[in-house]
């Protein structure tokens, strides 16, 4: 896995410093780029049947893209989207909800998850 920087990020200018007095960074300057598959809690109403030979068919798949910034043995930080006037989008994601984190590969101007995946 790539390493990240030991930066911050800061969507408003390259050169604003945060409260931590460490110079900020834009978007796409700290982590790789990356693909979260992740089990998340969910809860069902008027459920007929729970499967108790395997209950985490109940849980919640989910799949989340963008700059990974920070990652430790509890959580993973992904930024989805940067704006300069509001910010960044974040998801902070339990480290030991992962189950699969892959690295995305520039292709061309492109992001792909394997160069084997169609261009559109």
């Amino acid at each position: 896995m790539t390493k990240l920087k030991d930066k911050k990020i800061n969507t408003r200018s390259a050169k604003m410093i945060d409260n931590t007095d460490r110079e900020g960074e834009t978007l796409g300057s700290v982590g790789p780029f990356v693909k979260v598959t992740w089990n998340d809690a969910a809860s069902t109403f008027k459920a007929y049947r729970i499967n108790a030979e395997n209950p985490s068919e109940h849980l919640t798949i989910c799949e989340t893209v963008g700059e990974m910034v920070a990652k430790d043995d509890k959580a993973i930080v992904i930024v989805m989207h940067g704006s300069q006037c509001d910010g960044c989008d974040i998801m902070a994601i339990p480290t030991d909800w992962a189950q699969k984190i892959e690295v995305l590969e520039v292709v061309g101007e492109c992001i792909t998850e394997n160069s084997e995946s169609p261009q559109e």
